[in-house]
């Protein structure tokens, strides 16, 4: 009885073209993903990540934080403001009470030293 099952074949169906498309879009992509894991491209995404960061380090040091000027506003510079009549209302009354609270605090200094 063993040897009958042994001998007996059965027949396999041809492949259809679907499946046979799908198995060549498969390989197709599991090709390219190895052509991606080799060590060429690994070598050269390296490459590519370490001028990416040589570029943005030599950009982020161009000026010195020394250099930088610390400002609480911009007051508008290289800005153009489009806000609307309140908020330019807003923003005066705050500049002039900055000027009010500087020029105290400049006479409290002055006064304190002299």
């Amino acid at each position: 009885m063993l040897k009958e099952k042994k001998t007996l074949h059965r027949m396999i169906a041809k492949e259809s073209d679907r499946i046979k498309r799908a198995r060549e879009k498969l390989l197709a992509r599991w090709n390219e993903e190895a052509e991606l894991t080799g060590t060429e491209a690994i070598d050269a995404i390296k490459e590519k990540i370490k001028n990416q960061y040589h570029r943005n380090t030599s950009l982020r040091t161009r000026l010195s934080n020394d250099e930088k000027p610390l400002r609480l506003f911009a007051q508008g510079e290289g800005v153009q403001v489009t806000a609307g009549p309140r908020v330019k209302a807003i923003m005066e009354r705050v500049r002039k009470e900055m000027e009010q609270q500087k020029a105290i605090l400049d006479k409290t200094l002055s006064q304190k030293s002299g």
